[in-house]
């Protein structure tokens, strides 16, 4: 969408934008580091100073975007420049202005912007400082005056080459009209004295004299008018006289206000007035000050009581008899403030150079030594010394890479850098008698100065002693680090942000089923099959996006069918800049979990353990953690450096450390222990399947190894396998198997508790020529009613199973006699008594009961189901729909 703005404004507002001389140069990092900032403390990947110009926008710095200019025609920031303040759109998508704009539709894909106007030095709107993330988000009160804050200082950085650009052609400007000003006042004096000696003789010279006096001092007021320093000019008794607009300027007096009033008490501070006057006062006695004709620095004071400095030049001069001053001041608070600034990053560019473990040695252009850090003067044991050059290489003790030679004088990198070499990691070796020798890389340029003029060499040295041992170190861990990844039980993988295989372990192999050189460098989709691609696609673009996502799902690769847990880690570096991202997933089609154990902290090893998907820390015999990966921060959000150097108690709560207590004392007595309990965090359930480790060296605990895996999912699934094990599916009710164990946990709580016990046999009257008239189906309907009326019949004490097709049991625990028995049984019958629903009609549906009731000290559970089912039998033959009492009391 265009935003049009009148040409008149616009032209302005352009020409005001290409007064900063800013369009179409470099980048710089005083403005990219604001982008920067911005972006990270926003927490967003695009940060932009986009300066819009008549028919684009182009950006002086960028974060996050590689296009350096757009058209201004679908330029968000036009709308943010034409309204002149902030500009917020939290989705560019339910935004009519901008849900078809191809920068919202396609790259970058914005969905949230924020712009600040930035101006120039004379109010113009010319660009904005923006942000711009690819998601919806709000945008609160506090972000956007972190906005405008960021944008001020963008501000700022615009328009400071055009000020000080001004400011040193007014004081250029202001030094010439002094010396112009000087210069006329000589001329005048001059004139006048000559006009004296020839005034008899030349009446007509005297009267062209007066007339160029008159117009010199028209010339002279109207300079002093128009001056851009303050001019000021007092009696013998200090009262002023004159005052120029800029004295009005400078110290906030008019030029009413100042005329006739005192000027120590207008300019000159109260604690410096009185030496003022006494210096006047002795002027007007001597005929001679010491400030007269100088320039001088001193403090005034303004009309608002602000302390300035001003740099003043004061005259003395006569005009018809009397005498009178006159001071040109110029306010230089902002020109020492400066000079205070160069001075402080001078000390702090010193203080830096001692502080730097690199030694830094400088010379000037015809060889002597100026500079000699401390970790220069460290390196060599000496100080430095005025040496020629062709001694330095003796004096310092610097020799080849190799230690064979001592190095010539050509071969000195301060000597090649001072001949105009630019020397990158040149190798030598420091070796001073007494010290230890330092192998050093040694990287120097010539100075030059702003005219072009030799101004000496610097040159950088880096100790690199310890670089073959980090190098050693570093291919060891590596090796470590490839041994741990192809030891676990995990597809281990790197994808760089190109979407392209950068590592996979030996597991991700043999699971593609290719190999390393059929993938490594290869697109991640060429991997999968296109149906399969789609369901990890989603979650490779959430990683891209700096997101850590974890998925489970099943996948077909090379016709195998598998489960995976799978977790993937964005690679950020240190500026916020998503590489790709790390991708490990386990096999979960048996449902087997690892266990890694760590003993070393190193960086690579931590890597590894912080991406797995288990809890592993290691506690000293304090109970002290030394040890957490970045599970407990997923799990617990708990930040695992927190958790170092502190006890479980200072980290958990105490019902949390009292479940663990005795397992972990076990432990630290040299016992491996393995719990499992369910734990609780934000509203989350998990089982964790815990082993406790004792670190052993020589016999003696030093401390334990804690290692906890997620077992939610895998003990839910043996809980759901259990219970369809034991479940009739049907009706839902226990089966066969549950029934019989059942039955004899219920004899022994019966034995146990020295109560009664009854047993009831159940089936449904002629429910053969139910199924053979209505069918299989509304039979199976009438046996789920069937359990739920039996269900609500009796105590939730009792068990109700289904045995097979219609046949039910009934155990009854506590039953104090068959007398109570009957009252259940006949409570049952009467629960059968309403008609049934089938399908359209309704069914008269009833049942026999056979029970069996015994209050044995040793019960038989064979003995007791004859007994039931023998009396089944009896009800059965007594007519149906009715229930019948054992004869034999077991």
């Amino acid at each position: 969408m265009d935003i049009d703005l009148p040409y008149s404004d616009d032209l302005r507002r352009v020409r005001a934008l290409c007064a900063l001389r800013v369009l179409d140069t470099p980048q710089e990092e005083r403005f990219d580091r604001l982008t920067r900032l911005a972006a990270a403390t926003m927490a967003v990947p695009i940060a932009l100073v986009s300066l819009v110009d008549e028919e684009r926008q182009w950006f002086k710095s960028r974060v996050g975007l590689d296009a350096a200019e757009t058209p201004r025609s679908i330029s968000f920031c036009t709308h943010a420049v034409a309204r002149r303040e902030m500009l917020v759109v939290e989705d560019a998508l339910q935004d009519a202005r901008f849900h078809a704009n191809p920068l919202v539709t396609g790259a970058p894909a914005i969905r949230f912007y924020a712009g600040q106007p930035v101006f120039s030095h004379d109010g113009e709107a010319v660009g904005t400082l923006c942000i711009i993330d690819t998601v919806p988000r709000q945008f609160d009160d506090a972000a956007r005056q972190s906005l405008r804050d960021f944008a001020s200082l963008v501000e700022d950085e615009l328009n400071k080459g055009t000020l000080i650009a001004a400011r040193v052609s007014a004081e250029g400007a202001l030094q010439a009209l002094n010396i112009e000003l000087e210069k006329r006042i000589d001329e005048r004096t001059a004139s006048l004295r000559d006009a004296n000696d020839t005034l008899k003789r030349e009446i007509r010279q005297r009267l062209s004299a007066e007339a160029t006096l008159r117009a010199n001092e028209e010339r002279i007021r109207t300079i002093i008018s128009s001056s851009f320093s303050a001019f000021v000019s007092t009696d013998a008794n200090g009262m002023v006289v004159d005052w120029n607009p800029s004295a009005e300027r400078t110290f906030g007096w008019t030029r009413e206000q100042a005329l006739g009033q005192e000027l120590a008490t207008l300019i000159i501070p109260e604690s410096y007035r009185e030496a003022h006057r006494a210096g006047m006062r002795s002027f007007t006695r001597q005929g001679a000050g010491s400030v007269i004709n100088t320039r001088i620095e001193m403090p005034a004071c303004t009309r608002d009581h602000g302390d300035i400095t001003v740099e003043m030049t004061i005259n003395a001069f006569q005009a018809g008899g009397e005498t009178f001053f006159g001071a040109f001041l110029h306010d230089v608070s902002e020109r020492i403030k400066a000079k205070l600034a160069l001075m402080q990053k001078q000390q702090l560019l010193d203080t830096v150079l001692e502080t730097l473990d690199v030694g830094v040695v400088a010379c000037s252009a015809d060889g002597a030594l100026t500079l000699f850090n401390r970790a220069a003067r460290e390196f060599h044991g000496l100080p430095p010394q005025a040496l020629p050059s062709g001694d330095w290489a003796s004096h310092y003790s610097l020799f080849s890479a190799d230690g064979t030679r001592l190095l010539e004088e050509r071969d000195v990198p301060l000597v090649r850098a001072l001949h105009g070499e630019t020397v990158k990691d040149c190798a030598m070796l420091i070796a001073p008698k007494g010290l230890n020798r330092r192998c050093v890389l040694a990287s120097g340029r010539r100075m030059i100065g702003p005219n072009g003029e030799a101004m000496g060499a610097v040159v950088a040295m880096k100790d690199i002693t310890e670089l073959s041992e980090s190098q050693r170190k570093l291919k060891l861990n590596e090796q470590r680090l490839r041994a741990i990844t192809e030891n676990l039980p995990a597809l281990i993988g790197q994808v760089d942000k190109a979407g392209n295989f950068t590592f996979l372990n030996s597991q991700a192999l043999r699971f593609y089923g290719r190999e390393n050189a059929q993938l490594i460098g290869q697109p991640v989709r060429q991997a999968y099959s296109a149906p399969e691609f789609e369901k990890v696609e989603q979650f490779i673009k959430l990683a891209m996006q700096g997101k850590r996502v974890s998925f489970e799902d099943e996948i077909t690769v090379e016709g195998r069918r598998s489960y995976y847990h799978a977790s993937y880690i964005p690679d950020i570096d240190t500026s916020g800049s998503v590489n790709g991202f790390y991708a490990m997933a386990f096999d979960i089609t048996a449902r087997k979990c690892s266990e890694i154990r760590q003993r070393d902290s190193e960086e690579r090893l931590r890597t590894v353990t912080d991406n797995l998907p288990a809890l592993i820390s290691y506690l000293d015999i304090d109970l002290r953690y030394r040890f957490a990966n970045a599970m407990y921060k997923q799990w617990y959000g708990i930040d695992p450096a927190d958790m170092v150097g502190k006890s479980i108690t200072d980290v958990f709560p105490a019902h949390f450390h009292g479940q663990r207590e005795q397992q972990l004392r076990r432990c630290l007595e040299g016992h491996t222990v393995q719990l499992e309990m369910e734990v609780e965090h934000g509203g989350e359930s998990r089982i964790l399947h815990s082993v406790y480790i004792p670190h052993m060296r020589d016999g003696v605990v030093l401390g334990a190894y804690l290692l906890s895996t997620d077992v939610t999912a895998a003990r839910r699934h043996e809980a759901n396998l259990k219970a369809l094990a034991n479940t009739d599916t049907l009706t839902g009710l226990p089966n066969r198997r549950s029934y019989e164990a059942e039955l004899e946990a219920a004899l022994a709580r019966s034995v146990r508790n020295r109560t009664g016990i009854a047993l009831m046999y159940l089936d449904i009257d002629r429910f053969k020529q139910i199924n053979d008239t209505l069918g299989h189906a509304w039979g199976d309907e009438v046996l789920r009613e069937f359990a739920r009326r039996l269900l609500g019949a009796v105590r939730k004490t009792d068990t109700v199973s289904r045995l097979a097709g219609d046949e039910f049991t009934i155990i009854l625990e506590g039953v104090r006699s068959p007398e109570e028995c009957a009252g259940i049984g006949a409570k049952i019958v009467d629960a059968m008594r309403p008609l049934f629903s089938v399908g359209d009609m309704a069914r008269q549906v009833s049942s026999s009961i056979g029970i069996a009731w015994t209050d044995s000290a040793q019960p038989d559970a064979r003995e007791l189901a004859r007994e039931a089912d023998a009396a089944l039998y009896q009800a059965k033959a007594a007519g149906r729909n009715q229930y019948c009492l054992g004869t034999k009391q077991t």
